[in-house]
């Protein structure tokens, strides 16, 4: 049985979205849902999605690295009854640098294919232009395969002092003896690991990095919701009338069914953030400014009819 929604030609109207919901409101929202709109709108979510496992996944390690610098600065924690503590430390790094590799390389693979779905004109000049770093980018990539097909990189720590501050930071470092015991890496990963000094930082690498990854998806997406308006726009329409008639529904419901002694005041932190709920008091109390301003903060303001206004407004005005 085919769902109402797709019998009819776009683009929708409110009542034939309001006729879908009385029929099947599930089926009303999944129609809406896979339109081209809707399609798009999940995929850049997903994308989305990769890229925050990528950032969350360098902060894990980051955070690593600060907490291993921290207790380190302790005495005690070099005491030999503590050794397995700094042992600890290092195989988590080792483990979050596993992490990190395979969250860029996801990430790497879910933005091809979302690019050779949905296009973007100047995606691969712009790639070229942010990630402008010789050979970090096909090092990283490399890096993940060194992990997965050879042994996990061996970040060894390393204390620095600072003469002047007697402070001190801790390090971890790959050696490049170590990386080129491995014959897999591309040219442009050769030219980085050769182009640097002996020991790379995995902390200033995974920085620098997140750098060029965050400005690279905000013009990224940017991008995508200029270029394919058109496309998302009727999807939100639609997303739009489906949710806020759903509302009117459900409030017209609740409201019919309040007793006339209720105070309304009760349930409105059930229904607005703090900061929305001192803005509405800040409108005369019981008036029908404040009612109007309760609909506009709830997203009612276009589907609350006469009927349900004047329910609204008695209820508001009945005291207790």
């Amino acid at each position: 049985m085919s769902r109402y929604l797709d019998t009819l030609p776009h683009p929708w109207s409110r009542n034939d979205i309001e006729t879908a919901i009385f029929n099947n409101f599930s089926d009303a929202i999944a129609a809406i849902e896979e339109t081209q709109g809707g399609s798009l709108w999940r995929a850049l979510q997903d994308l989305e999605d990769s890229l925050w496992i990528f950032n969350t996944s360098i902060t894990d390690l980051l955070d690593e690295i600060c907490l291993f610098g921290d207790r380190s600065k302790n005495p005690s924690f070099w005491h030999q009854a503590n050794a397995n503590e700094a042992e600890g430390h290092t195989r988590a790094v080792k483990k979050k640098l596993f992490h990190c590799t395979s969250a860029l390389m996801a990430l790497v693979d879910h933005a091809r294919n979302f690019q050779r779905k949905t296009p973007i004109t100047g995606y691969s000049d712009r790639l070229k232009e942010t990630f402008s770093s010789p050979g970090l980018h096909d090092f990283l990539q490399c890096l993940r395969n060194y992990n997965t097909h050879w042994r996990v990189a061996q970040a060894n720590w390393v204390i620095q002092t600072e003469a002047k501050s007697k402070t001190h930071q801790a390090r971890f470092r790959v050696t490049k003896s170590e990386l080129l015991q491995w014959d897999g890496w591309t040219s442009g990963a050769r030219q980085y690991i050769d182009g640097g000094s002996e020991e790379i930082d995995v902390y200033e690498l995974f920085s620098e990095y997140r750098k060029h990854v965050q400005r690279f998806y905000a013009w990224h997406k940017g991008a995508v919701l200029d270029a394919y308006a058109g496309v998302l726009h009727p999807y939100f329409e639609y997303k739009r009338l489906y949710e806020g008639l759903q509302k009117k529904h459900t409030w017209n419901l609740i409201i019919s069914h309040a007793p006339k002694s209720v105070n309304p005041y009760q349930y409105l932190d059930q229904h607005l953030p703090r900061h929305q709920l001192e803005r509405l008091l800040a409108y005369e109390h019981r008036s029908d400014a404040q009612v109007k301003a309760l609909l506009q903060m709830v997203g009612m303001e276009d589907f609350c009819d006469k009927a349900m206004y004047k329910k609204l407004t008695a209820l508001f005005r009945s005291t207790t």
